[in-house]
């Protein structure tokens, strides 16, 4: 699959796709839809085109990597506790500011990316 014109992989566009899945997610729990069943399904769908992108053997390597990743904090909080140490601050979820008309989270619903 050939990417179109003027979508170069930058640090900028991956920060709309993820305010553009943030979007969508939130849009989804406004209508009902339970966070946990929209979360599993995104990743669901997600891992089944990385995989198809990339092979099976390269996906799971993928979520192995991102598991680790998610130990790695848990380790860190389990040390601060143990040494007694402050908690570090949680990160604040960023707003999502919608303020490119791609990144409304009602072009779901109009099926223009389809």
């Amino acid at each position: 699959m050939q990417e179109p014109p003027g979508l170069d992989d930058t640090l900028q566009l991956r920060e709309q796709l993820a305010q553009a899945w943030r979007a969508v997610l939130d849009a989804a729990v406004e209508r009902g839809t339970p966070a946990q069943a929209v979360v599993e399904t995104m990743a669901s769908v997600a891992h089944e085109r990385f995989a198809a992108l990339f092979g099976p053997s390269a996906a799971a390597s993928y979520l192995q990597l991102l598991a680790e990743q998610l130990r790695d904090v848990d380790r860190e909080e389990a040390a601060v506790l143990v040494r007694g140490d402050e908690e570090p601050a949680a990160p604040a979820e960023a707003e999502v500011e919608v303020e490119d008309p791609a990144l409304d989270a009602a072009w779901i619903d109009a099926r223009t990316w389809l």
